[in-house]
């Protein structure tokens, strides 16, 4: 072999390991830690592949043919650290499908890439240097078979030694064994095998499927077919044992297994406290605390200080974002599909507790104030029962096409139609006026309310964001003096959770208005629940909760019949620990905060947790992605139930 043969392996090698270490540098913040000699492993049989197949054919062919892998490697790099930045995640390769959704936010993307330019310029200039000296240095002629076959042995040769790698790390929850064989969890597979390999386990993953296969079940002590469960617990009746005999799916068998496990949550004294109350629900485009102000938004303020005062609730990003928050609001389970047809993709899902199906006994109706086709959300809420869906362009009289929509307005075209409702009602809001971006050029609502922040102490882009939420402070205004007026306020119930926090604000941003500090993995998803009776007396939860636990807290306060094993979420007000999960798998109790990226413990009064503490809610988590999953792709629901539905 040539010098120039060598020098075009030694580049290969030298362009895949650069490559993930600016990636690693972006993404974790670090290059070496205890899974950078593992991630060295799987960078070689990679790069000897690339080497070889560049040398397959002839000079001209196998040149075109580099070019084209070097500038396809960079724009995926590039690409997934600007979502990353901007999401939080690793994006799939359906999302590389579906571009014009995933990165319509251009102006967001722009100033990710200027706050980490540096970043950006180390992976750029591998890939000058490559088109600068390619013509001098590499030699990019066919190898002859007896090369070939030498280049191709030692691709496996080392790809053994990966494999071999993986079957040194096999006892935890999150090992490399799991996460390359049975668990889906990108980030923590780009961090021990960086991100090419994770990106072919998605490819596989993508065309062939992955049964996730269960670490541990944990059983409780407590059997929860006793008298005393079935008594004071939200659950059901279900003999799944009984199930259990009759069925041959061992995913549904498994399911069987893990539910009769769980013994669920209590009853309390909040139990049936709204039975028959008319439901406002708001899902509030990133909403955020800084945006709740006592003389800037009133009305916020003065609902998230009374009712139900919850101050340890946080709304995590996921990586469909806006999606993904909605379906664990709606839903109580974990979507790992990450993309922006999470909701759609389940529409043929039969689950009881939807609101459709939980308060069908309501006149409920839905609105969003953005096009029903973003999302496909029009057939998604038609096919799951949801009949009253209004938004832009399908019904909603509001002015649509301006981007920014009006809250307000959009309240104001729908309040009558259901706040004289004889029946119950339900009305269902998606709002839009607290989205990205927030700067006095696009947005509307920054543009409407400016006269309001504009002497405030901080950055313009700040005063943006806060003056884009109140607008929908002034919807909330509007929609309870109507509720006043039409006598049904007292016999209302207000919830509004966000669908996560603002991405478009860095932390610094955050940190300007933010009393907490926002700049750690846990404390950036930070939040408010605001779930609010102007009858009832303020009542403090310290729980810590998410999304997931909407629907359960909500179930129980509307005295339904549910059961609370099924859900991935928990009754905020029952006295079980809480937990919120994020997005990498790190979570968060009553207790302690754990980031499973770094194995970072934070124990919040400051003493000890035990090691069978840490490795029971490493499970739990686990536990919850698999099993929503397994729930969605078998249609679970609707085997439990089937007797109830036919």
């Amino acid at each position: 072999m040539n010098k120039k043969k060598v020098f075009l392996v030694l580049f290969w090698v030298a362009l895949i390991i650069s490559f993930e270490c600016i990636y690693r540098m972006t993404i974790f913040k670090n290059i070496i830690d205890g899974d950078f000699i593992q991630m060295l492993v799987f960078c070689i049989p990679t790069s000897i592949l690339l080497y070889t197949i560049t040398t397959l054919f002839g000079t001209k062919f196998n040149k075109i043919a580099s070019s084209i892998i070097v500038i396809l490697l960079y724009v995926i790099f590039f690409a997934q650290m600007v979502y990353f930045q901007v999401y939080n995640s690793v994006f799939s390769v359906y999302s590389m499908t579906n571009g014009g959704q995933v990165f319509e936010f251009w102006r967001t993307i722009l100033s990710t890439i200027g706050s980490s330019a540096y970043n950006y310029i180390c992976l750029t200039v591998p890939v000058l240097l490559y088109f600068i000296f390619k013509n001098k240095i590499f030699d990019f002629s066919k190898n002859s078979l007896t090369v070939t076959s030498l280049s191709f042995a030692c691709y496996i040769f080392f790809l053994s030694i990966s494999f071999s790698y993986i079957g040194t790390d096999r006892k935890a929850v999150y090992s490399s064994y799991n996460l390359y064989l049975n668990t889906h969890a990108p980030i923590l597979s780009a961090k021990k095998f960086g991100l090419i390999t994770t990106m072919g386990l998605d490819v596989n993953r993508t065309l062939f499927g992955l049964q996730e296969k269960k670490v541990e079940i944990l059983v409780d002590n407590t059997p929860s077919s006793s008298p005393e469960i079935k008594e004071s617990y939200n659950v059901l009746d279900i003999d799944f044992d009984k199930l259990k005999e009759d069925e041959d799916n061992e995913n549904i068998v498994l399911m069987h297994d893990y539910f009769n496990s769980l013994t669920g949550t209590k009853k309390n004294e909040y139990t049936g406290m709204f039975e028959g109350k008319n439901v406002v629900l708001v899902l509030a485009e990133s909403l955020d605390p800084i945006a709740i102000d006592k003389e800037l938004t009133p009305t916020l303020y003065k609902l998230s200080h009374e009712g139900f005062d919850f101050t340890n609730y946080y709304s995590p990003l996921f990586p469909a974002s806006t999606a993904d928050g909605e379906f664990r609001t709606e839903w109580s389970l974990i979507s790992s599909r990450g993309d922006t047809l999470t909701l759609y993709a389940n529409r043929n899902v039969y689950n009881p507790y939807l609101f459709s199906n939980s308060f069908d006994d309501y006149n409920i109706n839905i609105y969003h104030n953005y096009s029903g086709d973003y999302y496909k959300r029009r057939e998604y809420f038609k096919k799951l029962g949801y009949n009253n869906f209004k938004s832009c362009y399908y019904g909603l009289n509001v002015e649509c096409g301006t981007f920014h929509e009006s809250d307000l307005e959009m309240v104001k075209a729908s309040y009558k139609e259901y706040i004289d409702s004889e029946d119950p009602f339900f009305a269902y809001y998606i709002t839009l006026s607290g989205h990205l971006a927030y700067n006095r050029t696009i947005n509307k609502m920054s543009i409407k309310n400016w006269k309001y922040v504009q002497e405030l102490p901080y950055s313009e882009k700040v005063k943006c964001y806060i003056a884009a939420n109140m607008e929908l402070d002034k919807a909330l205004e509007f929609l309870i003096s109507k509720l006043e007026e039409a006598g049904k306020l007292d016999d209302t119930v207000i919830v509004v959770t966000s669908d996560h926090y603002p991405y478009g604000l860095s932390e610094k941003n955050l940190n300007e208005v933010s009393e907490v500090n926002r700049d750690d993995a846990f404390e950036l998803y930070r939040s408010d629940l605001i779930l609010w009776n102007n009858a009832m007396e303020t009542v403090q939860i310290d729980k810590v909760g998410s999304q997931l636990d909407v629907l359960p807290t909500m179930l129980n306060l509307f005295g339904k019949e549910y059961d609370s094993r099924l859900m991935m979420g928990q009754d905020l007000l029952s006295d079980s620990e809480g937990l919120v999960v994020l997005a990498n798998r790190s979570w968060i109790t009553d207790k302690v905060k754990y980031n499973a990226v770094t194995g970072e413990l934070i124990v919040k009064d400051g003493g000890s947790i035990g090691e069978l503490y840490l490795n029971k809610y490493n499970n739990l988590v686990d536990n919850q992605f698999k099993i929503s999953n397994l729930v969605l792709q078998n249609n679970y629901y609707k085997i439990l139930f089937k007797e109830e539905i036919d």
